[in-house]
């Protein structure tokens, strides 16, 4: 036999053992309840929540209204209700240690001037709020007692709106302070957490008038509320929209997914004190996906894996396994 055909099959052989391997750890769970991308996703006491979001039948976009639980000791999903204000999509996750809130966002038809506060499988909504106008795709996260909203846009289908603008929300007063404007250029649909005292933004997509098309950005930076201050990180290896990013501890955070000139599953971790990144396992499949830590492990949920389209993919991992 001509050793050529034998040694395409060991290629493939081994190629097929590598992707295996790299997925090996994600644990497959029951589906999402729905397909879904754009939604708000976090951790709330004992579960996993997931709020509104989007997908896509024949060709025709919804916009959904529904509340979900994933309990981990029963690995069932449950429906807690719909929200009472309609269709949510496209807003701000602001996570914190014991509780999960959302702000701004869109319902299909026009920008939505709330702020919400997941308690229990109940849902506060703050509206008619003084709202930036930046608040749909924004990035964001909860620190020193503020939720702090960055970038964005006024509206979903306007990709030249993105902003530079930074605010913290105050929720005793309701009220929004100005803050330092992001140092790069106005952007949207980037991937942000928080670790230590700062908020972490990384790539996300400008909008280039002279083409009127979005461009893909591979910046990354650093804000601290204390001293109202940027700092400019160590780029990602690749410009990426649509990306999604978890603090595993105050020092390292995995970065995943999102669309590069593709969907990609490709990760790294960033590693906060020595500014730099490394390969990380990949997500066990290539989408905008959403990302939550929750009792050791990280979930990886729904997305945007196609034009068009949205999957109800549900894994995790042990955070010790990335």
């Amino acid at each position: 036999m001509n050793d050529r055909p034998i040694q395409m099959i060991k290629r493939l052989f081994l190629s097929l053992t590598m992707i295996s391997t790299a997925y090996a750890d994600w644990e497959a769970l029951p589906p999402l309840p729905e397909p879904n991308g754009g939604c708000i996703c976090g951790s709330q006491g004992s579960r996993v929540v997931v709020i509104g979001g989007t997908n896509w039948e024949g060709g025709v976009k919804h916009w959904l209204t529904a509340i979900h639980e994933f309990d981990p000791a029963k690995r069932q999903w449950e429906k807690v209700k719909n929200l009472q204000e309609g269709p949510y999509a496209y807003g701000t996750s602001l996570q914190n240690r014991s509780q999960l809130a959302f702000m701004g966002g869109t319902d299909g038809t026009k920008p939505l001037r709330i702020f919400a506060v997941v308690d229990g499988i109940k849902t506060v909504m703050s509206k008619d709020l003084e709202l930036p106008a930046t608040v749909v795709l924004a990035a964001g996260g909860y620190l020193s007692g503020k939720y702090i909203l960055v970038g964005g846009t006024d509206d979903a289908a306007n990709v030249a709106g993105v902003t530079r603008l930074t605010h913290a929300f105050e929720p005793a007063t309701q009220t929004f302070t100005r803050l330092a404007d992001f140092p790069g250029r106005p952007f949207a649909v980037a991937a942000s957490t928080v670790a230590g005292d700062e908020l972490f933004v990384f790539g996300g997509m400008n909008y280039d008038a002279a083409a009127h098309a979005v461009a893909n950005t591979n910046t990354a930076y650093a804000f601290s509320p204390a001293n109202n201050t940027w700092r400019t990180l160590k780029p990602l290896g690749l410009p990426n929209r649509g990306l999604s990013a978890v603090a595993l501890d105050e020092t390292h955070l995995y970065i995943a997914g999102g669309f590069t000139e593709e969907f990609t599953a490709a990760a790294v971790i960033y590693d906060v004190a020595t500014d730099s990144y490394r390969p990380a396992k990949p997500l066990p499949y290539a989408a905008m996906v959403g990302l939550v830590k929750h009792e050791g492990f990280v979930y990886c949920l729904g997305g945007e894996d196609k034009k068009q389209s949205r999957t109800d993919k549900f894994f995790r991992i042990p955070v010790k396994e990335l």
